[in-house]
């Protein structure tokens, strides 16, 4: 991957760019009729990986479009120039947990990459119906990679792009050629053995933080066929929703992430930090959030809840179960 600073001056460059040309076109095209709420945002103003709908404007031409939107609302109406970035791809294709280690499979993923003309040098976001869950996985995912452009969320999605009144078309694009090359970066990943080092019997050194609910976190909501329920020994629990503003379908402001994350779960972005949740989706919420925020080292656990809950605490995977066991962080409950 390449550095934060790196990244931080392309930012610049197409932001300086696209305020420009925004100030000059209106909203999205249309000057008669008030944008959305969500047009422009607190969190893209102030983070690097964040773009609203107004920076997208006056940015099309200079990034590629993922829609990680499911495929029925991506042929039905889409941003021009997006390609379908399917959640089975990366959810079923990327990574595992098995028996003899961590172990990557990035091909098919790559190849889609591939698929839709990008390579590991281009600037990329990442849009779904608002901003949710499957985007930050796949700016995760791409970051897993070793993706060395900027890849950044269109906060408020398709859904203020389309209100804005913002160009759209239908179907499917046609497959572009390119050559992706990913490199890994395990840099941004936790394997189970990285996160049982950071996890004791009765506590753990370093933040492990559950995205899931705070029911699934006590092992009350038992999800999966596994052999035990709870969270891991020392793990604060912040679910993932509470990282964003479910009225406007946007990131929370900066001021308010912060006010959660380290005010309120008390972390600090010097320390290393681990995110998970059942299968990474939700974890990759807080990883991406935490990114944006200024850590250095935050990780997203790969295999979560469904793999731990497998494990045994004989070979030292500790986990603790129990209604109001632990500590929930509630700011936005």
């Amino acid at each position: 991957m390449s550095d934060r600073n790196t990244r931080t001056s392309r930012r610049a460059v197409l932001a300086s760019a696209g305020a420009a040309i925004a100030a000059t076109a209106g909203c999205l095209g249309s000057t008669d009729d008030e944008p959305p709420e969500a047009y422009t945002t607190p969190a893209a103003a102030e983070f690097d990986g964040v773009v609203d709908s107004q920076w997208l404007e006056g940015n099309l031409d200079d990034v590629h479009l993922l829609d990680a939107r499911d495929e029925e609302a991506f042929l039905d109406a889409r941003i021009p120039g997006a390609y379908h970035f399917p959640d089975s791809e990366m959810l079923d294709s990327y990574a595992e947990e098995t028996p003899d280690g961590f172990e990557v499979s990035p091909e098919v993923i790559a190849w889609t990459l591939s698929e839709a003309g990008i390579e590991t040098d281009d600037d990329v976001v990442v849009y779904g119906a608002e901003s949710n869950l499957w985007e930050t996985y796949a700016i995760y995912t791409l970051n897993a990679l070793g993706h060395e452009g900027q890849v950044s969320l269109l906060d408020g999605g398709y859904t203020v792009w389309d209100a804005g009144g913002g160009e759209t078309t239908t179907g499917s694009p046609e497959a572009q050629e390119a050559t992706y090359e990913p490199e890994l970066d395990t840099g941004v990943v936790a394997t189970r053995e990285f996160v049982a080092e950071n996890v004791g019997e009765d506590d753990a050194s370093t933040p492990i933080l559950d995205m899931r609910s705070p029911e699934e976190y006590w092992g009350v909501d038992e999800r999966g066929d596994l052999d035990r329920f709870g969270h891991v020994t020392g793990a604060t629990n912040l679910n993932f929703v509470q990282s964003i503003d479910g009225e406007a379908g946007r990131l929370r402001t900066p001021e308010e992430l912060e006010t959660l994350w380290i005010d309120d779960a008390g972390l600090s972005p010097d320390e290393t930090a681990v995110a998970y949740c059942q299968t990474a989706i939700r974890a990759s919420v807080g990883w991406f959030v935490l990114e944006q925020l200024g850590w250095e080292d935050v990780r997203n656990y790969e295999g979560s809840w469904a793999d731990w809950g497998t494990l045994s605490e004989d070979d030292g995977y500790y986990f603790t179960t129990g209604e109001d066991s632990g500590t929930v962080v509630d700011t936005f409950a």
